[in-house]
C-alpha cells in the first residue's frame, strides 16, 4: 500500500480514480514477478518462473518493435500485454503527451509489482491509460465509447508477442476493440455527410411543428402506455414474405410496429400497421409511402427526418422523437449527446422523447417499443443477412422499382447479384443452425440488437425467422412455434386506437380528461416553442454574421500595424458559438481539418472558418426565410 500515499501515485490516483482499485488485495491463481535482465538495468516480467519477453536485452526487443510502426500524432495506441515493461516506456516517450496511448493487461495482480518501476512514470503523462483484469475491461469499452473520433485519425494496436500469442483474450478484446473504432469512425464519416442536412431538417420541422395536418406530437406522450402488450416489430428483410401468413393469425393479439421499407408489403398484405418508422433525412423515403392511403397510420418520425415527406397531408398524426447516445465517460459520468439539431427540440416540445438508434430504422423502432412499454417484442423479417442472395422482400419500393428494370438481359436476381457483389460481405451463423451470407453494416446492426438484448433484460424478445443471421440473446422461432407461443395472449381489441395521437378524439380509457388536458396542453406548448424558435435562430444568424464582420474589421487594423493575428477559435463569438452547439456542428468538419493540420498559420486558419461559417449561414438563411411566412412580424 505504500504506493497508495507517495505524492506522485496520490496525484495520478486523484486524477484517475479507478487505478487505486489495483491496490486492493487482489488474489490471483498466478505468480507475477518483474526480474532483472541479464543486461544491466533493464528488466522482464516472468509469470510462474517462465518470461513474457527476452530475459536477455528486453529494451532491444522493445526497441526493435516499436521501431516497426510508424505512429502519427493523431492516432490513438493501444499497446496489448505488459510482459515486456520497456515497451511500455518506448511507447509512450514515442508519442506527444496527451496523445491517447491505452495499455491493457490481463491480470489485476500485475499492476502493483509493475506500479513503481515502469507504471508510475508512464501514467503521469496526459493521454495514458491502464486497463488490466476481467473486472476493468467494462471500464476500457466505455472510455474507448467516449473517446472524441473527430481528434483521431486512427488506431495502432501494438502487440507483446509472447502475451498475445500465449492468451486469447488479447485477440478477443482486439476485435471488440477494432468494431468499436470501426463504428465511431463510421459514425463520424455518417456525421460529417449527413449533420448539417439533419440540422436544417430539424429547424424546418421544429418550425412547423404547430401546422396542421398532420397534427405533430412527441414520443413521451406514449411513455410506458403499453405495459403487459405484445408487439411485433417488421422489416424488410426476404424472409417476410413467407411469414406474412402469421402475421394475419396473430393479427389481433399484437402491435404491429413497421419500418417504412416494409410498410407497403403488410398493405399489399391486407394487414394494417398500428405505425410506421421513418429516419431518413433525405427525400428518398417518399416512396415507401406513395400512393397508399395512410390516412389511419401514425408516422414515428425522427426529428431530422425529410420535411418533404412530414408536411404532407397524408398521414393524421406524425410523432416525433430525437435520436440520443447516453454512455459513461472516462471519469464515470453519464453523458447525453443527442444528434444535431436535436439539442433545438426542447424549445418546441419541452419533453419529447430520446430514443436510442443503432443507424438503421429497425433498430430505432426496437428502441421506440422499448420507450412505450411493451413487454413482449416478436422481429419479423428482421434477417440482418442476404437470405437467399436477396436483399428485401418482394412487395418493397425497391423491388417495385427493381421490376421495372427487367428485361430478357437483367433478371430480379441479377440485380440483386449486383448490388451484392459491390458490397465488404461475409458468412455468419444463421438462424437455421447453417450460414448465410452477410456485409459489415448489417453485421453492425446485428451487433447492435445483440447489445441491447442484453440490455433490456425486462423484455422478451423473440426472432421469428429461419433464414436470417442468428442474434445472440433473441431466440429464433418457426412460424408454428410463435403462433403456439402467442395462443395463450388474450386479443388486444386495439386500446391504443383510443388515444389522440390514432383518433381525433381526445380520449383515454382510463383518464379521458387527463388525457385531453395532456394534449392541450402539448398542443399549446408547440405553438408558442415554435414561434420562439424561429426568431431565436433568426437573431443568431444575424448576430453570429455582425459578430464574424466585427472580428473582421478589427483583423485588418492588426495585420496593417504588422502584429500578430488573434486566432478566431479564441475570440468571443466562438466561445459564444460553442454554447450554441447546433451552429457549432454545422462546421465540424472544418473544425476537424484544422485540428489535424496544426502546420496552418493563424491567419491561413481564420480564412477558412470565416469562409465556412459564411457558407452555414447562407445555407441556414434559404432555410429559414422561406419560413417568414409562417409568423406576422412584431413591433
Amino acid at each position: 500500500m505504500s504506493q497508495m500515499i507517495d505524492p506522485i501515485s496520490s496525484e495520478i490516483f486523484e486524477r484517475k480514480p479507478y487505478l487505486q482499485n489495483y491496490f486492493k488485495n487482489f488474489q490471483s491463481e498466478y505468480r507475477w514477478e518483474l526480474l532483472p535482465a541479464k543486461k544491466t538495468g533493464e528488466y522482464y516480467v516472468s509469470l510462474d518462473g517462465n518470461p513474457l519477453s527476452s530475459s536477455f536485452s528486453p529494451l532491444t526487443q522493445a526497441t526493435r518493435l516499436v521501431d516497426s510502426y510508424s505512429l502519427k500524432p493523431t492516432d490513438v495506441v493501444i499497446l496489448l500485454g505488459l510482459g515486456n515493461p520497456h515497451l511500455i516506456s518506448l511507447v509512450s516517450e514515442a508519442l506527444a503527451p496527451g496523445q491517447i496511448l491505452i495499455i491493457i493487461g490481463e491480470d489485476e495482480t500485475l499492476i502493483p509489482v509493475m506500479w513503481d518501476q515502469f507504471l508510475k512514470p508512464v501514467l503521469q503523462v496526459p493521454g495514458r491509460h491502464l486497463f488490466s483484469g476481467e473486472m476493468f475491461y467494462p471500464l476500457f469499452f466505455n472510455y474507448l465509447e467516449s473517446l472524441p473520433i473527430e481528434r483521431v485519425s486512427g488506431l495502432k494496436v501494438i502487440r507483446n508477442p509472447t502475451d498475445t500469442n500465449r492468451n486469447p483474450i488479447y485477440k478477443e478484446l482486439e476485435e471488440k476493440t477494432q468494431n468499436v473504432f470501426s463504428a465511431k469512425m463510421s459514425d463520424l464519416l455518417t456525421k460529417f455527410e449527413f449533420e448539417r442536412l439533419w440540422i436544417k431538417n430539424s429547424i424546418f420541422n421544429l418550425v412547423h411543428a404547430e401546422k396542421k395536418p398532420p397534427v405533430k406530437k412527441p414520443i413521451s406522450l406514449l411513455r410506458d402506455k403499453f405495459q403487459g402488450l405484445t408487439a411485433v416489430l417488421v422489416s424488410a428483410g426476404p424472409s417476410l414474405r413467407k411469414n406474412l401468413s402469421w402475421l394475419q393469425d396473430v393479427r389481433d393479439k399484437v402491435f404491429v410496429f413497421s419500418c417504412d421499407t416494409s410498410l407497403k408489403v403488410l398493405i399489399k398484405a391486407g394487414i394494417r400497421a398500428d405505425g410506421v418508422v421513418t429516419l431518413d433525412a433525405q427525400t428518398n423515403s417518399f416512396f415507401h409511402f406513395m400512393g397508399e392511403s395512410l390516412e389511419k397510420i401514425p408516422l414515428f418520425a425522427d426529428l431530422v427526418s425529410s420535411p418533404t415527406l412530414l408536411r404532407e397531408p397524408m398521414f393524421q398524426t406524425v410523432v416525433h422523437s430525437v435520436t440520443a447516445k447516453y454512455q459513461v465517460d472516462a471519469e464515470g459520468s453519464l453523458v447525453r449527446e443527442v444528434t444535431a439539431g436535436g439539442e433545438l427540440a426542447e424549445q418546441v416540445f419541452a419533453d419529447i422523447g430520446d430514443i436510442q438508434s443503432g443507424g438503421s430504422v429497425a433498430t430505432t423502432a426496437f428502441d421506440m417499443l422499448r420507450f412505450m412499454g411493451f413487454g413482449t417484442i416478436y422481429f419479423l423479417g428482421q434477417d440482418l443477412a442476404y437470405s437467399g442472395r436477396e436483399i428485401h422482400s418482394t412487395g418493397t419500393h425497391h423491388n417495385e422499382k427493381w421490376l421495372t428494370q427487367v428485361n430478357r438481359k437483367n433478371s430480379l436476381e441479377r440485380t440483386n447479384e449486383v448490388i451484392i457483389r459491390k458490397r465488404e460481405t461475409r458468412f455468419v451463423p444463421s438462424a437455421s443452425g447453417k450460414t448465410v451470407l452477410t456485409d459489415y453494416v448489417l453485421d453492425l446492426y446485428r451487433h447492435w440488437f445483440e447489445e441491447s438484448a442484453t440490455s433490456v433484460k425486462e423484455m422478451t424478445l423473440w426472432n421469428v425467422n429461419e433464414d436470417g443471421a442468428e442474434i445472440n440473446g433473441i431466440p429464433s422461432l418457426t412460424p408454428a412455434a410463435a403462433k403456439e407461443k402467442l395462443n395463450s395472449v388474450p386479443n388486444h381489441n386495439y386500446p391504443w386506437r383510443e388515444l389522440s395521437i390514432w383518433s381525433e378524439k381526445i380520449s383515454n380509457i382510463n383518464n379521458p380528461k387527463k388525457e385531453k388536458k395532456t394534449t392541450d396542453k402539448v398542443d399549446a406548448l408547440i405553438q408558442n416553442g415554435s414561434e420562439r424558435l424561429f426568431y431565436k435562430i433568426k437573431t443568431d444568424l444575424d448576430f453570429m454574421e455582425s459578430k464574424l464582420k466585427e472580428f473582421e474589421v478589427n483583423l485588418d487594423g492588426i495585420n496593417e500595424s504588422n502584429s500578430s493575428s488573434p486566432s478566431f477559435q479564441e475570440s468571443e463569438i466562438w466561445l459564444w458559438m460553442q454554447s450554441e452547439s447546433y451552429l457549432r456542428r454545422l462546421v465540424r468538419k472544418t473544425e476537424i481539418y484544422l485540428l489535424r493540420h496544426k502546420d496552418l498559420d493563424t491567419k491561413r486558419k481564420n480564412q477558412i472558418m470565416f469562409q465556412s461559417i459564411r457558407k452555414e449561414i447562407r445555407y441556414l438563411k434559404r432555410s429559414l426565410y422561406p419560413m417568414m411566412d409562417a409568423f406576422p412580424e412584431k413591433g
